[in-house]
C-alpha cells in the first residue's frame, strides 16, 4: 500500500479538494514513480508513520492524551520525503522540504512526531534541531517534543531518553534534540542530521536556514523539514522560499532536492463564494480544525478589517501586510525584472528623500516606456550604523549591501555628495538623463547646490498633504495596474508595505510610516515625489520621449 498514490487517486476523484498548486506538484510525483533515474521505497517512510502511531500521544486540548493518528496527506508526505532514492547511489532524493499550510492543522504536533521518530529511530550520534525565529517560539516546538515524549511510557524510559535545560538525549545512542532560533548567539557548532524549522514566516533573513544548511555539510542523506503559515513580512525568507518553489512548480527551475508541499487557495474569491474550497489550505479541516470556526471568523472578517488580514493570512495561507497599510500585497507586488541597458539613453524624472542619521536616503529614477513606469532605485546608509540596525531592526541591510542595492557612507550620518554620483553614474554610463529631480527641502541647501553644479535642474516638492495627494493617488492606481516595473527591487517593496495612507477630511493623502519608528518608507516618498514631479512637467516630458 502506498499512501502517496492513496492520496493522489482520492484528489484525482474528487473526494479530496486540492489546490493547483499542490495537484501540479503531486502529478510531477506521480510521473517520477515511473522515473528510472529513482527508486520509491515505501519502508522508510511507513516505518516513521508506524513509530509515531504507535508510540506518539497528542499533548494539548481536546486531543490530550489520544494517540496519534496521522492524516493521509501527513502520510502522503512522509512516505514521499523518505522514500524517493535516487537509483544510482539509493541514497534519499529529497533532502528539503517546505510544508506551507494554514494554522491549526496540527503543524507543530505533526514536527514534534518527526522530530521523536529521527530521535529514536535514527543511528547514534545524531542531532536533530528544532528552530523558529525566536526562541521563545523555538521553546514551544521543543516543549512540544518533550510533552509527546513523556505522555509515553516507552518513550519517556531514562533508558531511552533523558532531558535536561539544553536538549533531550539518548543515553544508549548518544541522539540529541536542540534548539536554535535566530536570537541564538552561537548559529555554529551543530551536526545536524535532521532539522525541522517551524513558522519562518517572520524570519528576515536566511541565517537560522544556513546555519542548519551548513551544518550538514558532512551528510550524505540530510534533511530539513521548513513547515509553515503565510506571514506580512515582505521579502523576508519565505518569500524568497515560496518564490523558488513556485518558479520549480511552473518548471522555469528544475531542482530534483526540494520537496515543496503547498496548501494554497487559487484565489481569494473562492475563499467566500465556496466553502468546500477551504480544505486547499486547510487539510485537516473537520479532522483537527473546526469548520465551525473558519465559519465565525468569515462573519467577522465582513465587518472587521484587520480580522480579515489574519483570516486570509493565517487561515488561507493568502499573502497579506498589516492590516493599516496603504496597499495589499497583490496591489504592491511585481516581480516583472529588467535590465539597465534596456533603459539606455532615456530620459527620466528624479525623486529624492534625504536623511540624516538611521533612516534610508533614498534616490529613483523614473523612466516612461511603452506605455509602463519603470523605476530605478537606489538606497544609501550611514556605515557606522548598520551593525546596529541589522540587530535592532532585524532587517537584512547587510545582505542588501552585498547585493549593491545600498551604497554605505562613512561615518554617522549620509554622505549626499554619493548621491550626487549615483545620478551622475546613471548619465555616464546608461545615458539615462534625468530632465528634473524633486526633492523635499528640508536638510538639503548644500546638496542642491552641489547637485545644480553637477548640470542637473532641481525641483522643490514639499512633504505636505496637499503637494502628495494626486501624486500618491496616481502611484496606487498605477502599482495596482502593473505599471510600475521596479525589477522587483527588495527595498522598494518594503518601502511600499511600510507605508501607511493618512487621511484628511477631505480625502486628501500622504504618506505615513505604519505602527513602527523602524519601518522605512523612503523609496516611496522618493517614488512619490517624482510623480509630483512628473505631474508637473507631463506635458513637456511625454513631448520629449515622443
Amino acid at each position: 500500500m502506498s499512501y502517496l498514490i492513496d492520496y493522489i487517486n482520492e484528489i484525482e476523484a474528487g473526494r479530496i479538494i486540492a489546490g493547483e498548486e499542490l495537484k501540479s506538484v503531486l502529478n510531477g510525483l506521480k510521473n517520477d514513480l515511473n522515473d528510472p533515474s529513482y527508486i520509491y521505497d515505501e519502508a522508510p517512510g511507513k516505518l516513521r508513520i508506524d513509530f509515531i502511531e504507535k508510540f506518539c500521544k497528542h499533548t494539548k486540548s481536546p486531543f490530550n492524551g489520544q494517540p496519534f493518528i496521522l492524516e493521509l496527506w501527513e502520510k502522503a508526505l512522509l512516505e514521499c520525503a523518505y522514500g524517493f532514492k535516487m537509483a544510482d547511489t539509493g541514497l534519499r532524493r529529497f533532502n528539503e522540504v517546505i510544508l506551507l499550510i494554514a494554522r491549526k492543522n496540527g503543524k507543530t504536533t505533526f514536527i514534534a512526531g518527526i522530530d521523536l521518530s529521527e530521535f529514536f529511530l535514527s543511528k547514534g550520534g545524531t542531532d536533530i534541531v528544532c528552530a523558529s525565529n525566536t526562541n521563545d517560539q523555538a521553546s514551544i516546538l521543543f516543549e512540544e517534543i518533550n510533552n509527546m515524549r513523556e505522555q509515553s511510557k516507552a518513550l519517556r524510559n531514562e533508558r531511552r531518553s533523558k532531558k535536561n535545560i539544553f536538549y533531550i538525549y539518548s543515553p544508549r545512542n548518544k541522539n540529541k534534540i536542540k534548539k536554535l532560533s535566530a536570537q541564538s548567539r552561537n548559529k555554529d557548532g551543530y551536526n545536524i542530521e535532521v532539522g525541522c524549522i517551524d513558522e519562518v514566516h517572520e524570519m528576515t533573513d536566511s541565517k537560522v536556514y544556513d546555519a542548519i544548511k551548513q551544518s550538514q555539510s558532512t551528510k550524505k542523506e540530510p534533511l530539513i523539514f521548513i513547515i509553515t503559515t503565510e506571514g506580512t513580512t515582505v521579502d523576508g525568507f519565505l518569500d524568497s522560499k515560496l518564490e523558488y518553489c513556485r518558479k520549480m512548480i511552473k518548471g522555469e527551475i528544475k531542482d530534483i532536492r526540494i520537496l515543496p508541499w503547498l496548501y494554497t487557495q487559487d484565489g481569494v474569491d473562492e475563499i467566500f463564494s465556496d466553502p468546500t474550497s477551504w480544505t486547499k489550505s486547510n487539510p485537516s479541516l473537520g479532522n483537527i480544525k473546526l469548520r465551525s470556526y473558519l465559519e465565525d471568523m468569515m462573519v467577522k472578517s465582513q465587518n472587521d478589517l484587520s480580522t480579515r488580514v489574519t483570516m486570509l493570512c493565517k487561515d488561507f495561507n493568502i499573502k497579506q501586510l498589516d492590516s493599516g497599510s496603504w496597499l495589499t500585497f497583490n496591489d504592491l507586488n511585481n516581480e516583472t525584472r529588467f535590465k539597465l541597458e534596456e533603459l539606455r539613453d532615456s530620459y527620466a524624472i528624479g525623486g529624492v528623500d534625504l536623511s540624516s542619521t538611521t533612516d534610508l536616503t533614498a534616490a529613483v529614477l523614473l523612466v516612461i516606456k511603452n506605455g509602463k513606469k519603470y523605476v530605478i532605485p537606489h538606497f544609501f546608509m550611514p556605515g557606522d550604523l548598520i551593525e546596529q540596525r541589522v540587530k535592532e531592526d532585524k532587517i537584512p541591510y547587510d545582505l542588501w549591501i552585498k547585493k549593491g542595492l545600498v551604497s554605505v557612507t562613512n561615518g554617522n550620518q549620509n554622505d549626499f555628495s554619493l548621491v550626487t554620483q549615483w545620478f551622475l553614474s546613471m548619465v555616464r554610463n546608461y545615458g539615462i538623463r534625468p530632465l528634473w529631480i524633486g526633492y523635499d527641502p528640508w536638510n538639503s541647501q548644500y546638496w542642491v547646490k552641489e547637485m545644480e553644479d553637477a548640470g542637473f535642474t532641481m525641483e522643490k516638492i514639499r512633504q505636505g498633504i496637499y503637494t502628495l495627494s494626486e501624486p500618491m493617488k496616481q502611484l496606487e492606481g498605477d502599482l495596482k495596474n502593473k505599471l510600475v516595473i521596479y525589477d522587483n527591487n527588495p527595498i522598494l517593496k518594503w518601502c511600499f508595505s511600510n507605508t501607511q495612507a493618512k487621511i484628511d477630511i477631505n480625502g486628501n493623502i500622504q504618506p505615513s510610516k505604519l505602527n513602527s519608528k523602524l519601518r522605512r518608507i523612503d523609496g516611496c516618498v522618493a517614488l512619490i515625489i517624482a510623480y509630483a514631479v512628473l505631474n508637473r512637467y507631463k506635458n513637456d516630458y511625454e513631448n520629449m520621449i515622443s
